[in-house]
């Protein structure tokens, strides 16, 4: 038998959680989630914490319990549901999200949601992310990459996002997700210690597929492509673009521009050009000899007190601290 069919069959075993929700009543079923009984049909939601699933890790995984509709719930983390085999129907709020094998569906923290009971040969795959390390471990690593992309990306998981608050994909064709998704079960449910730091760098691959997926099917998204073309300009000519000229690019009016930029993601044209110009600056501190005033020129920034300000802002330190560290880390 193969590591793939070991850890199917892994994944098919019946949980005790499962053969005690046969047993069980829907009304049973509920109190169980939220410690009280519905009232009239109506379905009160529940909230799971980080306390619920998070001990020595930032990332848990676990197969969705079957045989029972799983009630309206929401969560403080980041939650990314994978289906195996199998068939899911999942709702959010009032929209109905059909899954079909090799779907993603990925959920913001925060937002309630339900799932349809599954049945015996359906697996899916939840995959929660601890909100404290959205941005300082699996997905900074991501941010390294320091594209715009990645960060509207990033920026899904946010609760301020003003994003409609899920991504569905469907991965089915796509091999390379395939692949990775096998190794990330693999390096997961394969022993009976999950290994955690191949599964960060397998769901790190995952998500930077993803982000391709979104760039290059942006029409698919529930995303304006105009948005994905403005970040890719600012991606490239953050030293000299303007809003103005940036509009004339995408034949828009740069005030519904600004407006568009906004409503999609959150930022405003402004901070997405100094979003852009930190992030390089970042890379040519740690990656060059250059003097800072150089860099500062290079970045379209003509006062040296703002971007040191800005830069200790967004980083925590100075321009000057980071090179120390750097400077102190290659000595080692």
């Amino acid at each position: 038998m193969s590591a793939a069919q070991d850890v199917l069959a892994t994944l098919l075993k019946e949980t005790p959680l499962e053969a005690e929700m046969k047993t069980m009543t829907a009304e049973q079923i509920i109190a169980k989630f939220q410690n009280q009984a519905a009232t009239a049909g109506y379905l009160l939601d529940f909230h799971l914490s980080d306390e619920d699933f998070f001990v020595d890790h930032q990332i848990f995984m676990n197969r969705h319990a079957r045989y029972f509709d799983m009630p309206t719930h929401s969560h403080e983390f980041l939650e990314l549901n994978y289906l195996l085999q199998g068939q899911c129907t999942q709702w959010i709020g009032q929209e109905k999200i059909q899954m079909k094998p090799g779907d993603l569906l990925m959920i913001d923290p925060g937002t309630g949601h339900s799932i349809d009971k599954l049945g015996e040969r359906d697996i899916l795959i939840n995959i929660l992310i601890k909100s404290d390390a959205i941005n300082t471990k699996v997905l900074q690593r991501m941010a390294q990459r320091h594209s715009l992309i990645t960060d509207f990306l990033l920026t899904v998981g946010k609760k301020n996002s003003r994003h409609r608050p899920y991504l569905h994909f469907s991965t089915a064709d796509n091999q390379r997700i395939s692949t990775c998704l096998s190794y990330l079960l693999a390096d997961y449910f394969g022993d009976e210690t999950p290994k955690f730091e191949k599964v960060e760098l397998w769901l790190l691959v995952i998500l930077a597929e993803l982000e391709d997926i979104m760039s290059n099917e942006a029409g698919d998204l529930p995303f304006n492509k105009k948005v994905i073309d403005a970040l890719e300009i600012i991606d490239s000519e953050y030293a000299n673009i303007t809003l103005e000229g940036l509009g004339k690019q995408l034949n828009f009016n740069k005030n519904y521009l600004s407006n568009l930029l906004k409503q999609e993601t959150g930022l405003t044209f402004k901070e997405w050009v100094t979003k852009r110009r930190l992030q390089k600056a970042y890379d040519l501190l740690i990656g060059t000899d250059k003097p800072i005033e150089k860099i500062v020129a290079e970045l379209g920034i003509t006062s040296p007190s703002y971007f040191f300000k800005i830069f200790k802002n967004e980083y925590g330190e100075t321009p000057n601290q980071l090179r120390k560290k750097m400077h102190r880390s290659k000595k080692l």
